[in-house]
């Protein structure tokens, strides 16, 4: 299912990603932070949309290309994951193209997710926890999830810890047809 905002198009990650997928995540920029490491191989980054779109057939994740309209240029991916209907949480990760930050397109893509998570959903219901992990030096995406309302966890390991852990608490409207 494809989602829209004002500048942007989101849709399932595919294999025709693959290149455009192995550049974002090799630069150094973007590699510091994620935890995939650097100078992946195409064969690494099919096994990770491989990993995808079986998160998405099995009906607990989807990984999302973002698209900058109206040319459809390929800018990041955002995914949900690990999607546990019996507890009601999942995870979200997201890279963006170090060509395009500082410009608001991850802020307008998350909010676009989280919006059809809470409102356009049927997969989700309830009070679904999202959680999102976030390295402890990647300052600008922490101010992201805090104006998206995320909170910080508290953990006895935090000060070990290379990352954070961030959580956002929705309520989701259940869809209901006459």
């Amino acid at each position: 299912m494809d989602l829209e905002s004002t500048r942007l198009l989101l849709r399932p990650i595919s294999y025709r990603d693959t290149d455009v997928l192995m550049t974002v995540l090799n630069d150094p920029l973007v590699a510091q932070y994620n935890d995939y490491g650097m100078c992946l191989s195409r064969d690494e980054i099919k096994a990770l949309i491989q990993w995808d779109l079986e998160q998405m057939y099995r009906g607990v994740g989807m990984r999302y290309a973002m698209l900058l309209k109206p040319c459809n240029t390929f800018v990041g991916t955002l995914g949900i994951y690990d999607h546990d209907t019996l507890n009601n949480t999942c995870h979200i990760g997201f890279e963006l193209s170090s060509m395009y930050w500082g410009r608001g397109l991850m802020y307008e893509a998350l909010d676009c997710l989280v919006q059809n998570m809470r409102y356009g959903n049927t997969l989700f219901h309830g009070n679904l926890v999202i959680s999102a992990k976030v390295a402890r030096n990647n300052t600008r995406c922490a101010q992201l999830l805090k104006r998206l309302q995320f909170h910080l966890i508290d953990s006895k390991t935090a000060d070990k810890s290379e990352h954070h852990h961030y959580q956002l608490t929705l309520t989701c409207n259940n869809l209901t047809f006459a």
